[in-house]
């Protein structure tokens, strides 16, 4: 009996894991350098913007959903949300599942910001998140701020905005 409640106990805990969101960013794979983001998963729905390719290493947008060949994305800042075409839509994580912690989002509408390249004024803002989503199993502290890297481009979240939670 004793066995039996542990295995369920552990099942618990793996399926609140599996559960929990994981911060993806999304980038065009087409040959001209963007895909269209669609009102609708349809051909011929109404274009409200494009994705683009990585830019220093980061795509453009957030993976929000996947739908038979459609991919729902925001794009960079959040002002802009749509369907891509699966087949030119790549993706990228930091979350491997293999680190001995993981950052996660500690608080809703946790705000992920990028380079400032200008090195003025605030950091701009790329994605926001809700609470629990986990942003990755390798990061680095820096002056404030937890950030992700990737090529030569960086995603921030601030320290109290983040919790870091060890695997057991």
């Amino acid at each position: 009996m004793k066995r039996t409640m542990m295995f369920f106990a552990a099942l618990l805990v793996c399926s609140v894991m599996w559960a929990q969101e994981v911060f993806t960013v999304v980038y065009a794979t087409s040959d001209d350098g963007f895909v269209n983001v669609r009102e609708r998963p349809s051909a011929k729905a109404k274009v409200l913007g494009e994705l683009w390719m990585q830019f220093h290493g980061l795509g453009g947008g957030v993976l929000l959903e996947q739908q038979g060949k459609w991919t729902k994305v925001c794009l960079r800042g959040g002002e802009v949300t749509g369907w891509c075409y699966s087949k030119y839509v790549g993706t990228q994580t930091w979350y491997s599942g293999e680190g001995d912690s993981i950052l996660v989002a500690a608080k809703n509408k946790t705000q992920l910001f990028t380079d400032n390249y200008a090195d003025e004024g605030p950091l701009p803002l790329f994605a926001t998140v809700k609470k629990g989503t986990i942003l990755g199993d390798e990061f680095y502290e820096h002056e404030g701020y937890y950030e992700l890297r990737t090529g030569h481009d960086y995603v921030f979240i601030r320290k109290e905005d983040a919790e870091i939670r060890l695997r057991r």
